[in-house]
């Protein structure tokens, strides 16, 4: 208590307004200035907190906010010159200068250790020569999926093409073994056209331009589903979906999302004489997330880590058609959009997939 009492007393001594002998001038301007000083301190800190919140992919931002601490010392020693101006609580004032020296030590000592890393940090030319690099490889993606898209496609066609004509125009003089002989030779030339086009999306898909904009998610998910019931009307598939979920992306490639998420749901389940399939919206972990989940065939957790690998199949395409480009292409515009995607399943049991969104609301 006594430690207290002498710290917040004048201890006998005279204020600082004494030594300027009550110049009002004089002592206008030492207010005035340490005013100003002091308002600055307080007002870089609250800038760069407003930076490290909007900026949280920095690296040393707990620099910053130690760096705002020391400021905020800073500020309030001069606030204290002002107050001693008519009061003389020195011992006050000399503790908030220790704090300031020992936060001004600790920013000091750290920015050392810190500094060898700083440096390697890529200057801004060095980021315009990657963009440049990155734009020159671009450049060589697109035309190779030209290459891809014209030159191998033309091929396929034509072997594909001419199987179909021997078999229409000569299969009286094919016996059976050479009619199924060409019958593999179509199915693996469009099974390898299906591949180009898949390899051709997620390419596109990686370097599509993003237009973000709020879209009812519910509602493009029943479309999906609405199409696939289409095509199979004869199947018997309860579907339960959750109204109203919304959320800030790229319509497009959203539609891709649930168009590969719902179809792989579709066609998992088709061996079911009665399927479920839901989607809706879950939160755990202080964060919501998406989910499509059906009862279908399911896979083995063991294998999970394959599951967002191209051309990464968990079942035969005997058994479930497909080329194992879907999952890759989803998890890719999820990156994209600064989510996540992972699936819980077991064989026999049905999957469920998760995925986040940046911004995401109901």
């Amino acid at each position: 208590m006594e430690f207290f009492n002498a710290l917040f007393s004048s201890g006998g001594f005279q204020p600082h307004g004494f030594c300027y002998q009550w110049n009002t001038g004089l002592v206008w301007l030492n207010v005035l200035s340490d005013l100003l000083i002091a308002l600055a301190y307080f007002a870089i800190p609250v800038i760069m907190l407003r930076f490290i919140r909007k900026r949280r992919d920095l690296p040393f931002s707990w620099m910053f906010a130690l760096f705002g601490v020391f400021i905020v010392a800073c500020g309030t020693t001069h606030l204290m010159e002002v107050w001693n101006l008519w009061h003389a609580q020195y011992w006050l004032a000399g503790a908030i200068k220790a704090i300031t020296a020992a936060a001004s030590l600790l920013t000091a000592g750290l920015l050392v250790q810190v500094l060898q890393q700083a440096l390697q940090l890529p200057s801004t030319q060095q980021w315009r020569e990657a963009n440049a690099e990155m734009t020159a490889a671009n450049k060589e993606l697109e035309a190779f999926s030209y290459s891809v898209s014209h030159d191998l496609r033309a091929p396929l066609r034509s072997i594909d093409g001419f199987s179909l004509a021997l078999l229409e125009d000569y299969s009286e003089k094919l016996d059976d073994e050479g009619k199924k002989h060409l019958e593999r030779v179509r199915a693996a030339t469009q099974r390898m056209g299906a591949l180009i086009d898949d390899l051709l999306n997620l390419s596109r898909v990686t370097r599509a331009s993003m237009h973000l904009e709020k879209v009812d998610v519910s509602a493009v998910a029943a479309e999906v589903i609405e199409s696939l019931q289409k095509t199979q009307p004869e199947r018997r598939v309860e579907i339960r979906m959750e109204p109203g979920l919304q959320a800030t992306v790229d319509p497009h490639l959203l539609r891709i999302v649930l168009e590969n998420l719902l179809g792989n749901a579709w066609k998992f389940t088709s061996k079911r004489a009665l399927a479920c399939i839901e989607f809706g919206k879950t939160s755990g972990n202080g964060r919501a997330a998406f989910f499509v989940r059906d009862d279908g065939a399911g896979f083995d957790p063991a294998y999970a880590d394959r599951l967002f690998g191209a051309f990464q199949r968990l079942h035969s395409v005997s058994e479930f058609p497909g080329t194992g480009i879907g999952l890759a292409t989803v998890q890719r515009i999820i990156h994209r959009h600064g989510g996540r995607i992972w699936a819980e399943s077991s064989a026999g049991q049905g999957a469920t997939f998760y995925f986040t969104l940046t911004k995401l609301s109901s």
